[in-house]
């Protein structure tokens, strides 16, 4: 008798965190072939595109929305074709943990028709009793209007909740106004590239923090959030560069961001990031720490003379003084000539 085939995931290379596993494209003992896409993950919203490595029957073991670490056993490929039933039983029972309090009784196929209408499985259990949920069971709560249709977040939203959320963090903003610089170039190049600059003096602020200490970054790794159709993102820049480099370099952004191209950007984790709302008129706000990236900087909508920016840091890493003083080298830096 063959022995099924361990399908693993590693994405040791691309971060040390774990990864959502969002959903799968067959049924638990679907028939897949060897170079099929079977499942998507995605971690540090970056999607993963999982192929099955041979012929075989598909064997769960990470329900959809569930976590798991680089290098782990998300599925068996089985030579030997068995009932889907067991199957998904299986999988639903490691997917709701050590505790059965918040289990709901629903297959796969039930879940992922509830998801797709906006219904909360814990939500309609509650009026149905001692059986499993069936699609009916579903659209007779959408019928009665028993439902708020709560729109859940999609794996990239809460990867990126993960991403904004550190409980050991001290997260501090300090804003201030600084030189317009030179108008060679638009106002988020312009920023770039003496964040680039200013960085050289001040190597405190650049690099990453724990609970542990500080790690500062070897290279500029600079994260530039964007809005795109799937949700704000934060593609990296790798490397120094003068103002057309810069420029260059945002504008390949841009262009990805509208074409709905960005897989192909570089999605490792920042050293220093950079938040710009000034096109949509805000001045202030207090940009989120993509931990554990020590610092971002939020930058406002500006006017002839100055912008208006937010700079948020971790004040385990460094003092508000430091952070204050790189604000400083910032202004020094813009009313120098590009």
């Amino acid at each position: 008798m063959e022995q099924d085939f361990a399908l693993r995931v590693d994405f040791s290379d691309k971060s040390d965190s774990e990864a959502v596993l969002v959903h799968w494209f067959y049924e638990p003992g679907a028939y897949v072939r060897q170079g099929e896409i079977v499942a998507e993950a995605m971690v540090d919203k970056v999607t993963l595109s999982v192929e099955s490595p041979q012929n075989g029957y598909l064997k769960p073991l990470v329900g959809e929305n569930d976590t798991f670490p680089s290098g782990h056993i998300i599925a068996y490929i089985g030579a030997e074709a068995v009932s889907p039933e067991p199957l998904a039983r299986d999988l639903e029972k490691s997917s709701r943990g050590s505790s059965s309090d918040n289990f709901v009784p629903a297959s796969p196929r039930v879940r992922k028709y509830a998801k797709d209408q906006h219904v909360d499985l814990n939500e309609l259990a509650r009026t149905v009793s001692h059986r499993p949920l069936t699609p009916d069971d579903v659209d007779a709560f959408l019928s009665r209007g028993e439902t708020s249709r709560r729109q859940p977040y999609s794996a990239f939203r809460k990867q990126l909740i993960h991403n904004l959320t550190d409980p050991e963090g001290l997260p501090t903003t300090l804003h201030r106004r600084i030189h317009q610089g030179s108008n060679t170039w638009s106002p988020l190049v312009r920023i770039a590239w003496a964040v680039d600059q200013a960085l050289i003096r001040h190597p405190e602020i650049h690099g990453w923090a724990d609970s542990e200490g500080f790690t500062p970054a070897q290279e500029l790794r600079l994260g530039i959030a964007m809005a795109t159709s799937e949700g704000l993102m934060v593609p990296v820049v790798v490397g120094s560069r003068d103002g057309a480099g810069w420029d260059q370099a945002l504008d390949a952004l841009r262009r990805a961001a509208r074409e709905g191209i960005w897989n192909q950007w570089e999605m490792s984790r920042p050293s220093f990031v950079i938040s710009n709302l000034g096109p949509w008129g805000i001045e202030y706000f207090t940009p989120r720490l993509m931990v554990p990236t020590v610092a971002i900087l939020g930058v406002g909508h500006g006017d002839e003379d100055a912008f208006p920016v937010s700079l948020t840091f971790d004040h385990r890493a460094l003092d508000g003084a430091q952070a204050a003083a790189f604000l400083v080298t910032l202004d020094e830096v813009m009313r120098s000539s590009m």
